[in-house]
């Protein structure tokens, strides 16, 4: 009864104190839910895979770039080494967005190629199909039940053809759930791994070209240590596969799940994660979780002077210190529970901005396990208890008579407070210099100058099945006013190009190739420094700057020899970046291509004019009409901008935070004033008696709460240039830290400050000075 009627009371208060309910409820709130999307988040990436039963017993094959080996080197392993159980070597990055067919409509799928392993090394559910016959023969598929509905709606697909080339049909004999939380990237179509060859020739079970292409899959036995076998298969590799023997690759590393997930790979067709991402949003939501508490602390004691009163009545009526110590902790975790209830409905309804924000798919399903459940009471109490600690000790051990006198409110002192204060501005200002920085250095290299051009450039892959509807779609195209150019190309600078390794020399090199028509050279507005007048047909190539300082060719050089014969080089292209400037960049083999000899490019570079948005919309339509499927091509510096995405998504959070930290920051100013002011009333009022003027007290007022923004500016600096420093280290091609970022988020804070206590000083300033002291 007696703990109703103090809820009773305690709502009484929130009721007649809305300004310090909304603050408080706000605050909590806010910080809840930003714990709550983080808490999922990290939940969802140090899990991932952790459905499947041989979490523990799955590996995969890499080196010190990539993740990734050719088709056969699985088969290799399994015959030479009894710890492996299985295989299943599997390409992901082949047919990405590739065109099928099922009946006369044409669809856009992710097409996997596995082994017949595939379902018993991973454990996803089959939904129908027999799960041991699945992938038996060589023309089956397994679809995604997503894909599945796509494709037939209500029906089954089991039994049904799909055409995925204009010779090849495969059979659907199973459903499967949607890949979710893996490894794996999106599949729609699950196809032998034999069929790949039909897209890319040198992806065979017997032939160990385009290494890097497939993740080998490794499921050793119960128990076994394949790691320990990793400088024997080392050995075996450097006498057999030629990536090592020609020195292209150096280590081998034989690594487990997490190690796929978050090995930071240079270049991994599997789904990768980011441990140091992951760590920086635990903190930050711990930072903003810590500024609500600040808040809660400053804005009760704040409140102090009125609780007491009520307090000290308690105590006169027989209610011990510690009645009402427990009482107040009581009132912070209700409040903290109110809180948590109202941060959870507003996690679910950013749910989607987060999704969107985080490139992931979150789900509140774990909360409801009674793990997360305890977790959940208590972060709660842990909560409540910080929150309401310092207030109850304060508040609690008030004498009556102090409070009937009216000197409890200016015996409080301030020290936590200030503490607080200060500790908050410091972290706000390392925050918006961060997102300074941050927005600068991306802006940096996504303006990086390539050597070729990236305005104005849609860039589409062929998704034309003959020459007629090639030709079709490039005469509607060149009769739009709006498109100056249409080009070819296989591999452009922006998007990659083919690799070709090989020895030069007895030097171990690769190339990227590029073959392009003379249209897309003068979009991409590439420069020939020297022509040697020798024509295509020759199979020659012109080499960039780079690749003639690497081979240590003079430049008058006419030919090269690359594997048993020399190889004319008709001239000299001056370097340009491939992908975008945070990449190393590599030789490169041009050569230029004519559309009327059969040749079939890989894509289409189109230049545009005038507005943007039209234009890519009518190219849009004239691709979609005479395919027949959705066009997913790209304007070039949008693709480039894309590449920094991570990057882009981090700057992107760290805003949001600071934007956070900053409107809580507002708040505790606010409530550290209300509470200051209160206490320098009777001051502020003899001050006047002895002739102050208004503005002097006004200024005195402000500069106190200022002084601490000050300090925090001094703390903040250094340590926010220390890591900011360090962040910039990563990049090559990089800004220069300059003292102006710094100052400007210095006085952005001190600009918020200023305004949060302001009008509470004015006020104070023009008080009537009798009010005051009768006070």
């Amino acid at each position: 009864m007696n703990n109703l009627l103090n809820i009773k009371s305690f709502l009484k208060f929130l009721s007649r104190n809305k300004g310090y309910t909304a603050i408080d409820v706000f605050g909590l709130s806010v910080s809840l839910m930003f714990v709550i999307l983080i808490a999922v988040y990290v939940e969802r990436e140090l899990n991932i895979d952790k459905q499947q039963e041989n979490y523990e017993r799955i590996y995969a094959i890499g080196n010190e770039q990539m993740l990734g080996t050719a088709v056969p080197v699985a088969y290799w392993l399994e015959e030479r080494y009894p710890e492996i159980e299985k295989v299943c070597p599997m390409v992901t990055d082949q047919c990405k967005g590739h065109q099928i067919y099922y009946g006369e409509k044409k669809y856009i799928a992710d097409l996997v190629f596995v082994d017949s392993t595939f379902f018993d090394v991973f454990s996803f559910k089959v939904l129908d199909g027999n799960r041991e016959k699945l992938m038996d023969g060589a023309y089956d598929a397994v679809i995604s039940e997503t894909y599945a509905n796509k494709l037939f709606g209500g029906e089954s697909p089991i039994g049904k053809s799909v055409r995925i080339s204009d010779s090849t049909s495969v059979t659907i004999t199973g459903i499967m759930e949607d890949v979710k939380r893996s490894v794996i990237p999106n599949v729609d179509l699950l196809l032998r791994i034999e069929r790949v060859g039909e897209f890319n020739g040198g992806l065979t079970k017997t032939t160990a070209n385009n290494a890097g292409s497939c993740i080998a899959f490794l499921l050793v036995k119960p128990g076994a240590d394949l790691k320990a076998r990793t400088d024997e298969i080392l050995a075996f590799f450097k006498e057999r596969f030629w990536m090592y023997k020609g020195g292209f690759a150096e280590e081998l590393k034989i690594v487990s799940i997490p190690e796929m997930y978050f090995g930071n790979w240079m270049y991994s067709s599997l789904n990768q994660g980011d441990r140091k991402f992951s760590l920086i949003l635990m903190s930050v939501g711990i930072l903003i979780l810590i500024f609500a508490i600040i808040n809660y602390i400053n804005l009760t004691v704040a409140q102090a002077g009125q609780r007491a009163k009520e307090m000290a009545t308690r105590r006169l009526l027989g209610s011990s210190r510690m009645d009402l110590f427990l009482r107040l902790m009581m009132e912070a975790t209700l409040l903290t529970a109110v809180s948590f209830v109202i941060g959870l409905l507003l996690a679910k309804a950013v749910l989607p901005f987060a999704n969107d924000l985080l490139q992931v798919r979150l789900t509140f399903e774990v909360l409801a396990t009674p793990l997360w459940g305890g977790m959940i009471v208590a972060v709660i109490l842990l909560t409540g208890v910080l929150s309401g600690l310092l207030p109850a000790i304060l508040i609690s051990s008030a004498k009556p008579i102090d409070v009937v006198r009216g000197t409890f409110r200016r015996q409080t002192k301030m020290v936590f407070s200030k503490v607080f204060i200060t500790f908050q501005n410091v972290i706000t200002i390392a925050m918006i210099a961060a997102s300074l920085t941050m927005y600068l250095q991306i802006d940096h290299m996504i303006h990086a100058p390539l050597g070729y051009n990236t305005t104005n450039i849609i860039e589409s892959e062929n998704v034309f099945r003959s020459k007629s509807e090639m030709e079709q779609a490039e005469d509607r195209l060149r009769q739009l006013p709006i498109v100056k150019a249409v080009g070819h190309s296989n591999g452009t600078p922006s998007s990659g190009t083919n690799n070709s390794s090989g020895e030069y020399e007895g030097k171990s090199l690769s190339f990227q190739q590029m073959q392009v028509d003379s249209a897309a050279f003068h979009i991409f507005g590439l420069e020939i420094k020297t022509d040697n007048g020798v024509a295509n047909s020759s199979g020659g190539w012109f080499l960039n700057e780079l690749a003639f300082k690497q081979m240590e060719l003079p430049e008058d050089a006419v030919s090269f020899k690359w594997g048993e014969d020399a190889t004319p080089i008709l001239g000299v292209i001056k370097d340009f970046q491939l992908w975008d400037i945070s990449r190393e960049n590599s030789p490169v083999m041009f050569r230029f291509r004519d559309p009327k000899s059969g040749w079939w490019p890989w894509s289409y570079v189109i230049e545009v004019q005038g507005d943007l948005v039209k234009a890519y919309e009518e190219v849009r339509n004239v691709f979609e009409e005479v395919s027949g499927v959705p066009f997913e091509g790209q304007f070039i510096d949008q693709g480039i901008q894309e590449h920094f995405e991570s990057q882009i998504r981090l700057a992107k959070i760290v805003v949001i935070f600071a934007c956070i930290a900053i409107l809580i920051s507002l708040l505790g100013l606010l409530a550290m004033s209300t509470y200051f002011i209160l206490q320098r009333s009777q001051e502020v009022a003899i001050r006047k008696v002895f002739g102050s003027d208004n503005r002097g007290i006004l200024v005195r007022l402000v500069g106190t709460f200022l002084m601490y923004v000050g300090i925090a500016f001094v703390i903040a600096t250094p340590l926010s240039w220390y890591f900011m420093d360090k962040w910039l280290s990563d990049y090559s091609y990089r800004i220069t830290l300059s003292p102006l970022i710094f100052i400007a988020s210095g006085l952005f804070c001190f600009l918020i400050s200023f305004l949060a206590v302001f009008f509470q000083s004015w006020q104070a300033a023009n008080a009537n000075p009798v009010n005051s002291v009768k006070e």
